[in-house]
Order: C-alpha cells, then structure tokens, then sequence
C-alpha cells in the first residue's frame, strides 16, 4: 500500500509540474527550519527532485500558514508544534511569482520523529556549518538561521 502512495505522489508532482508549464501557479506553502539541539531537519521525499529539503507543505484554501505548517509537520513527521515564529516569506521567481511560501523557525527538544514514509524517503539532522550537497529551496536561508541560533 506504502508503494503504490508513493507512486500516486510521484504521479501527482509530474502533473503538477507539467501544468505549471502552462499557467503560473497561485498559491501558498509553509516550511519548517526545525531545530533540535542547534541541529537542523532536513527530509528527501519521496517524489520530486532528489535534493534536501525542509519540511512542510502547501497552504490550503482559507487556512493560515502557521496552521498549515502544524498540519504538515503532524502528517509528514508525527509531531504537534505549539510554537513557531516566522523567519521570512519569499515570493517564486519566473512563473512561480504568484507563489509565496512561508518559512517558519521551530525548536524541539526530541529528535525522535515518526517520518511518513509515503513522503518522506530519509530524514537527518545536519550540523548547519556542514549541509549536506544538493539543497532545496529555502534550505540555505534555514541553514543561516539555525546557526545564528533562531
């Protein structure tokens, strides 16, 4: 069942992508510079380019980003988040400019997750003066963040 999820997000990020060729999308994400210990979460997942990102997700109809970062982290990672504070939000360059995703500083006290794993391909804690190669959107800016110790 795991497998054929997988399969299902590969197919829906292709689509997605192949849309985006075609109109500009509009719309909002959310992504955690989770933090634990100075150490900073970084996920593969299991659709998309193979790259280090952060975790979180799109922002829904009527719903605020820090609810839709709560929501994804409880999803793609099984944890509850009672606080964050927002870092930055960046508007998409080209024709993802109708796009503005959020980037949201969260400390935790327990390295342990429960990883999706429809989702999540790996996960690792990263020293933020030693990333990993091949980083994401955002990842750098989160990266600058966890070192200046927020």
């Amino acid at each position: 069942m795991v497998g054929l999820r997988r399969v299902g997000y590969r197919l829906a990020y292709r689509l997605l992508a192949l849309a985006a060729l075609v109109w500009s999308p509009r719309g909002e994400g959310a992504k955690a510079a989770l933090v634990c210990g100075g150490e900073l979460l970084l996920v593969r997942h299991t659709y998309g380019p193979d790259r280090w990102e952060l975790p979180g997700g799109g922002v829904r109809r009527r719903e605020e980003p820090l609810a839709a970062l709560r929501r994804e982290l409880r999803e793609e990672l099984g944890i509850e988040v009672a606080q964050a504070t927002l870092i930055c939000t960046e508007i998409g360059r080209g024709r993802l400019r109708h796009h503005r995703t959020h980037l949201f500083g969260v400390e935790i006290d327990d390295p342990r997750l429960r990883p999706d794993p429809v989702e999540i391909a790996e996960l690792r804690w990263f020293d933020p003066a030693a990333p990993p190669p091949r980083l994401g959107a955002m990842v750098r800016r989160a990266l600058a963040a966890a070192a200046a110790g927020g």
